[in-house]
């Protein structure tokens, strides 16, 4: 797995406590195992010490409440004027993700592409420091916040079990 080396938004990062407002006691675990008393929006925070504390809720919690922590940093994202649909929203994932990441000239941040296959098929290349359940339910969160759900294949090889990246097809239909 590559190294990262960057920060990391605290804003973005407290999407994991709105993701798991029901579970206080497990909030208040991962951020003392990571030495934090609180996330402060304003702040920024080793790229790492984010990396770690996504992959504590998946080990500590399961994948299913890591995926709904990436639903919800859709869920409260500032869209700018443009995005309104699926398409859109999964084309700006790569610009949030620098929005929400930073490093000096050289480092490795990661990076997030996205190919359209047809009207409503995408792949999506996640090479990142995060779990890909996060990936995912940023993907769905798109997708949800869109009047849609996403339908994620994971292909072979996964960053969680090492690889350098994970890449997704997903097609999207229209809940109505």
């Amino acid at each position: 797995m590559p190294t990262y080396e960057g920060e990391y938004s605290g804003a973005a990062l407290q999407s994991f406590i709105r993701g798991l407002k029901q579970s206080p006691q497990i909030i208040t675990a991962i951020l003392r195992k990571h030495g934090i008393d609180q996330i402060d929006p304003n702040a920024w925070y080793k790229l790492e010490t984010a990396r770690a504390i996504y992959a504590d809720i998946g080990k500590m919690i399961g994948n299913a409440s890591l995926s709904a922590v990436g639903v919800e940093i859709i869920n409260s994202a500032v869209f700018p004027p443009g995005i309104n649909d699926v398409k859109s929203a999964l084309e700006s994932i790569q610009p949030a993700y620098e929005m929400n990441v930073r490093g000096r000239n050289g480092s490795n941040l990661g990076r997030i592409t996205c190919e359209f296959l047809g009207k409503r098929r995408a792949r999506m290349t996640f090479s990142t420091p995060f779990p890909c359940a996060l990936d995912q339910g940023i993907i769905q969160g798109c997708a949800k916040r869109f009047g849609a759900t996403a339908l994620i294949v994971h292909s072979p090889g996964c960053r969680d079990q090492g690889a350098e990246a994970c890449t997704y097809t997903v097609d999207w239909l229209a809940s109505h």
